[in-house]
């Protein structure tokens, strides 16, 4: 193990273990040459692996999402599986039941400090988020050439702040580029109306053309948020 390896780990379990990797969910009853003896060192979000103490690092595993269980239908034998979607399962073989559980309790946490990371980064995103963002969200929007006129797509609606411009996507995902977008400033009037198939919606006037917006949403208080946002953000629109 390198010095840089060694300042990068802080280990807080460790000690020689059997080990399998397999894409199987199926282990073997009988222990076969797949199986390695390698000294397992447990940090708080990582677990790594090597021939002995101290030796250059084979192989690591980003305990980020993973789950681990105890295999079962196996006699005699004290195995943990680490399994990942769309990821090799690691198998590990214990001496005993004790070493198993003790093993287990760390992984376990580890596995769980990991998670609540990611969760508490995607909260941080989510607020840088609505720092940006005024409102957003999924609504139906109806087509208006072709033969798509009369059919109602589900498009992302986004209204940025400081930013009189509403857009709307086929995702999520706004990148710069949206499938199309309303000028707040040219909108002439927001009319709250019923739909022959969907009851909640609105109807957006623009004062540059003959087009109408005709947006739908899911149930009457998303109706009257969005319209009231709206309202807001269109200087020009009479009530």
């Amino acid at each position: 193990m390198t010095t840089k390896e060694k300042t990068q780990i802080c280990v807080v379990f460790e000690g020689f273990l059997l080990k399998q990797n397999s894409k199987k969910t199926k282990l073997l009853k009988k222990r076969n040459k797949s199986w390695k003896k390698r000294y397992f060192k447990l940090t708080t979000s990582q677990l790594h692996y090597s021939k002995s103490n101290g030796s250059k690092i084979l192989g690591s595993l980003n305990l980020q999402q993973y789950r681990c269980f105890q295999k079962e239908g196996i006699t005699d034998r004290f195995v943990l599986r680490l399994f990942k979607p769309k990821h090799k399962s690691l198998f590990l073989e214990f001496e005993s039941t004790e070493q198993m559980k003790q093993w287990n309790k760390r992984i376990q946490k580890a596995i769980s400090d990991c998670n609540e990371e990611i969760s508490i980064k995607k909260d941080k995103v989510q607020r840088l988020n609505d720092m940006h963002f005024v409102k957003y969200g999924w609504l139906l929007k109806k087509g208006c050439k072709g033969i798509f006129k009369s059919k109602w797509k589900k498009r992302f609606f986004i209204l940025k702040r400081n930013d009189q411009t509403l857009y709307y996507l086929k995702s999520e995902q706004f990148q710069g580029k949206a499938t199309g977008s309303i000028d707040l400033k040219n909108i002439m009037s927001i009319t709250e109306t019923t739909f022959n198939d969907e009851p909640y919606g609105l109807k957006i006037a623009l004062y540059s053309s003959k087009r109408v917006y005709q947006i739908a949403a899911n149930s009457q208080s998303e109706l009257e948020s969005w319209k009231i946002t709206l309202q807001q953000f269109s200087p020009n629109a009479y009530m």
